[in-house]
C-alpha cells in the first residue's frame, strides 16, 4: 500500500507516452484510477471525498483564475494589437534576431515571472515570439529555457512559511540555479543562430553577469524581489546595450505604444501583487493571487479602448483555448488532493528510501512539478518529508520540473494554435529539462563538497 499513490501517475505516463492518448484524456484516466483506489483500497469516507473536492475547488478558484485571466489577456492582446506592440518595441531596438530572442526570453520573461508567476511567462512570452516571426519550434522551446531561473522565488513563499518558519532558502536556491543564469541566454543565442555568434554570446554573458551580481544582493532580503529586481536592471541594461551595439544603421524611434503597454502591464502586476497577493477572501479559505485579477482587468481596459472589437468572440476564444489546460489542472489537482486526503501520499513519502530523500531531493522535486503541474504545489507536498537542509535542492528541482509539467505542455499547445502536437512539444522540451536537472544535481553535489571542505577548514 505504501506505493499505491504511484499507480495513477504510472497510468498517466503510460497513457500519454505509451498509448499516445492526449493529455486531456490521459489526466482524466489517471484521475479515474486514483478515484477507484481511493474508494476501494483506501476505503475513503464521505469526509475524505468532501475534503478532496473542497481543496480542489479552492485551487481552481485560486490558480485556475490566473490561467483563465492570462488566456483572456492573450486573446484580447492579439485582437487589439497589444501583443504586436510588445514585439514592436524589441524590434525597433534591434533587427538582430538573436538579441531580440535573448531580451524577450531572459530579462523580460523574468520580469513577468517576478511580477506574476504561476506559469504566466509562458502565456505572455510565446505570443511575443510569434509576433516577432520566430520559428514555431523556437516559440515553443525558448520560453522554457530561462523561466526556471525565476520560478523558485515565488514558489518559496508559502512552503517556507508553512514548513520552515524562520528559514530562508532563497540565497542557496539562487546559487543552485546560478549555472542556468549563464547557460540559458547562451543556449538561446545558439538555438537561434544554429552556429557560432561570438558578439551575441558575449552580450548574453554580460547580461548574465548583471543579473547574477544584482540578484546575489536581492537574495539576502528573501524571495519577494529575487526574480523581479535583477530582471528589471538586466532588461534596462539589455535595451541600452542592444541600442548601442546591435541597432540598425537607420535607428528607429522607440515604439511609444509598446513602452506604455509594458509600463502599464508591469505596474499593474506589481501593484496588484502588493495589494492582493495571497489575500484570503473574508469568511473562506480561498486565497486571491493578483495575476489573474490583473490580467482580466487589463484585458477589459484594452478592449474598452478598442470599442470596435466585440468582447463576446474574445471570451469564446478564451474558453476554447484555456479549457484543455484547465481540465488537466483540475484532474491533476483533484487526484493529488485525493492522495493527500486518503493518506496514501503520506504513506508513499515516508516509504521513500532515506538516501533518495537525502541525495535525490532535486529529482523528487523535478518529478513532483512534472506531475502536479506547479512548483509551489510540489514544494508544499514534499517539504514535509525533506530535511530543511535539502529544501534548496527540492525547490530548485521543482522549478526545472515545470518545463515538463503536463499542464505547461497543454497550455503551450493552445498558445501555438495547435501547430505542434503534445508529443512534439514533449519531445522538444524533455532533453532540455533532463539535461538541466542533471546539471543541477552536479552543481549541488559540487557545492556540497565545497561547503563540507570549508566547514572542516573553519572558513564556512
Amino acid at each position: 500500500m505504501s506505493y499505491a499513490a504511484l499507480i495513477p501517475f504510472f497510468v498517466l505516463f503510460v497513457s500519454f507516452a505509451g498509448l499516445r492518448i492526449p493529455l486531456t484524456y490521459a489526466s482524466f484516466v489517471a484521475l479515474l484510477t486514483g478515484s477507484v483506489l481511493t474508494q476501494t483500497l483506501f476505503q475513503a469516507t464521505d469526509a475524505v471525498w468532501q475534503l478532496a473536492l473542497t481543496k480542489t475547488l479552492e485551487m481552481m478558484v485560486e490558480i485556475g483564475l490566473i490561467l483563465l485571466g492570462a488566456f483572456f489577456f492573450l486573446e484580447a492582446g492579439k485582437k487589439t494589437g497589444v501583443i504586436d506592440s510588445l514585439a514592436n518595441l524589441v524590434r525597433a531596438i534591434t533587427p538582430n534576431r538573436m538579441i531580440q530572442g535573448v531580451l524577450v526570453t531572459f530579462p523580460l520573461e523574468l520580469i513577468v515571472e517576478g511580477s506574476s508567476g504561476f506559469g504566466t511567462p509562458l502565456l505572455v512570452i510565446a505570443p511575443i515570439l510569434l509576433a516577432l516571426d520566430f520559428d514555431i519550434k523556437l516559440c515553443a522551446v525558448l520560453p522554457f529555457i530561462s523561466c526556471i531561473i525565476g520560478i523558485p522565488f515565488g514558489a518559496l513563499g508559502t512552503p517556507t512559511r508553512l514548513g520552515f518558519p524562520g528559514f530562508n532558502p532563497t540565497e542557496g536556491t539562487f546559487l543552485a540555479l546560478a549555472p542556468f543564469v549563464f547557460i540559458a541566454p547562451l543556449l538561446t543565442v545558439l538555438l537561434i543562430a544554429r552556429g557560432t555568434a561570438l558578439k551575441e554570446m558575449l552580450f548574453s554573458l554580460a547580461l548574465s553577469l548583471i543579473y547574477f551580481f544584482v540578484g546575489r544582493e536581492f537574495t539576502h532580503h528573501g524571495p519577494e524581489l529575487s526574480a523581479l529586481g535583477p530582471a528589471f536592471f538586466t532588461f534596462g541594461a539589455g535595451l541600452l546595450g542592444a541600442q548601442i551595439f546591435f541597432s540598425s544603421k537607420t535607428r528607429k524611434k522607440f515604439d511609444l505604444k509598446g513602452i506604455i503597454v509594458y509600463g502599464i502591464l508591469l505596474f499593474c502586476m506589481w501593484g496588484g501583487k502588493q495589494i492582493f497577493m495571497d489575500r484570503l477572501i473574508p469568511g473562506s479559505h480561498i486565497r486571491i493571487f493578483n495575476p489573474g485579477f490583473v490580467f482580466i482587468v487589463f484585458a477589459l481596459i484594452i478592449l474598452a479602448t478598442h470599442q470596435t472589437i466585440p468582447i463576446r468572440p474574445v471570451i469564446q476564444d478564451t474558453l476554447a483555448r484555456s479549457k484543455r489546460t484547465l481540465i488537466v489542472f483540475f484532474c491533476m489537482t483533484f487526484l493529488v488532493q485525493q492522495l493527500r486526503a486518503n493518506g496514501s501520499l503520506e504513506l508513499l513519502t515516508h516509504a521513500l528510501p532515506g538516501p533518495l530523500l537525502d541525495h535525490g531531493a532535486s529529482i523528487i522535486g523535478w518529478m513532483g512539478s512534472m506531475f502536479v503541474g506547479t512548483s509551489t504545489m510540489s514544494n508544499l507536498l514534499l517539504s514535509k518529508v525533506v530535511d530543511p537542509v535539502k529544501y534548496v535542492a527540492l525547490a530548485s528541482g521543482s522549478a526545472i520540473g515545470v518545463q515538463l509539467a503536463f499542464q505547461s505542455v497543454v497550455a503551450m499547445k493552445s498558445i501555438l494554435h495547435d501547430r505542434l502536437n503534445e508529443k512534439q512539444l514533449f519531445t522538444l522540451i524533455a532533453p532540455l529539462s533532463i539535461g538541466f536537472v542533471l546539471i543541477l544535481s552536479l552543481n549541488l553535489w559540487i557545492f556540497g563538497i565545497f561547503r563540507t571542505v570549508c566547514f572542516k577548514l573553519g572558513i564556512y
